[in-house]
């Protein structure tokens, strides 16, 4: 595909440029932004859980990371939206040269590491969570960071990529549990190159001790030590693990907090399934500021990508079983991994979850793209054109600027009953 970068020096000043423009969509008028409720209840529960070590008001069932981070960017950075979301920036910003990067190690290909790297930095559900507190965009950054640094170490065997491996994996448990999925693969992977690899019993041996220690030693003590300002409170081990048997019923069974939602969850869209099939989007409104009325924040998944993952995902599927393609497979397989758990979870799951699939999902449309672009690059080209302008035009309801254009486009994507009032809001 013309114009997409092939030497590493060439992907380097594409990747600095998309993280620079990820960054400035990210940022761009938040310190003006009214929060919404769920950004005061993160600061609140930061500081409760850090001063007295119980996670509340909100998201207790949640592993804590957030807390502990979002109490310190409160102390340097005061109570305002940058205060509550600079976490949420960073790693939403971070997330771009992680997954293109995560790309160019799979693929080899300057070109899909590229594509991808742009549909991310403008896709405008993804900003509209880097610009929330609540800390889902954490999951679109630690596990796939954590994996591209797995990849480095099977190239290249240097152990500290295999320990920032294990060291990001534990922050993203720190997270959420969705962590565990891609966790899986690269353990699984990293199995099957030991028990391929040549050499003495005893050297393949060291080499498996070392890869549990990084992949399951390290994630779960920097997932224990999140926990200590609740060990404060004079609890046990015991005490957690019952604690943690707490959080998994509750994750399991969860429905929303109550007196949060309609009848049907009116206004919401439900269901991991509906993501790649149709418009995916999520609409949050503002507290009221100065006496006006709060602002819709509306994120959407740009569907000029969004719906194409499935067909990427059958051609990968063609390339792995036709042409034994293994970087084919590899994306499939995490794609899957991430998002068929999701999807077969029985309790309702909202879009704001889709932040822990969509580097993998993307990644396959890139790897197709790129592709295809070698063959059709005007057609790709054209394609690639029409995602960034749907991009742009849809960054501006995410970020809760109105423009005639925007809003068209945003009400024939989501539905005219998700901007009603929600039980507990203003009209």
């Amino acid at each position: 595909m013309t114009g997409v970068p092939g030497s590493r020096r060439r992907l380097a000043a594409w990747l600095a440029a998309l993280t620079a423009l990820g960054i400035a969509v990210r940022t761009v008028h938040l310190g003006d932004q009214p929060v919404t409720p769920d950004d005061v209840d993160v600061g609140q529960t930061a500081r409760n859980f850090v001063d007295t070590g119980w996670p509340e008001p909100t998201m207790w069932n949640h592993p804590r990371l957030r807390d502990t981070l979002v109490d310190a960017s409160l102390d340097a950075l005061g109570q305002g939206p940058w205060g509550l979301k600079a976490w949420s920036v960073l790693f939403g910003a971070l997330t771009v040269p992680a997954a293109a990067w995560l790309a160019f190690l799979i693929t080899g290909s300057g070109g899909a590491a590229a594509i991808l790297g742009l549909l991310l930095a403008l896709d405008p559900l993804h900003v509209d969570f880097s610009r929330q507190a609540i800390n889902d965009v954490y999951l679109g950054f630690f596990p796939v960071a954590a994996v591209a640094a797995a990849w480095r170490y099977r190239a290249t065997r240097g152990t500290g990529w295999l320990v920032l491996a294990g060291a990001l994996f534990g922050l993203g448990l720190a997270s959420k549990w969705s962590v565990l999925f891609p966790l899986a693969v690269t353990a699984a992977v990293l199995a099957r190159d030991v028990a391929r690899a040549g050499g003495a019993a005893r050297e393949r041996g060291a080499e498996a001790a070392f890869a549990a220690s990084c992949l399951v030693v390290l994630p779960l003590a920097i997932y224990l030590a999140t926990f200590l300002p609740w060990f404060g409170r004079g609890y046990d081990l015991a005490d957690w693990l019952r604690f943690q048997r707490s959080m998994a019923i509750e994750t399991a069974t969860h429905v929303g907090y109550a007196g949060t939602k309609r009848p049907g969850y009116a206004g919401e869209l439900v269901g991991a399934w509906r993501w790649f099939v149709s418009p995916a989007w999520y609409v949050d409104r503002t507290l009221a500021d100065r006496g006006g009325e709060g602002a819709f924040l509306v994120g959407i998944g740009n569907p000029v990508a969004w719906l194409l993952v499935w067909p990427s995902l059958a051609y990968a599927g063609w390339r792995a079983w036709r042409h034994r393609d293994a970087p084919a497979a590899v994306l499939a397989v995490l794609f899957l991994a991430s998002y068929l758990p999701l999807v077969a979870t029985a309790r309702p799951i909202w879009t704001n979850t889709a932040l822990a699939v969509l580097p993998f999902a993307l990644a396959l449309v890139a790897f197709a793209s790129a592709r295809l672009g070698a063959l059709r690059p005007r057609l790709v080209g054209a394609w690639l054109a029409a995602a960034v302008a749907a991009g742009a035009l849809l960054w501006f309801p995410a970020v809760g600027i109105r423009t005639a254009a925007s809003d068209r486009l945003a009400h024939a994507l989501v539905p005219d009953d998700a901007f009603a009032p929600r039980p507990g809001e203003g009209p």
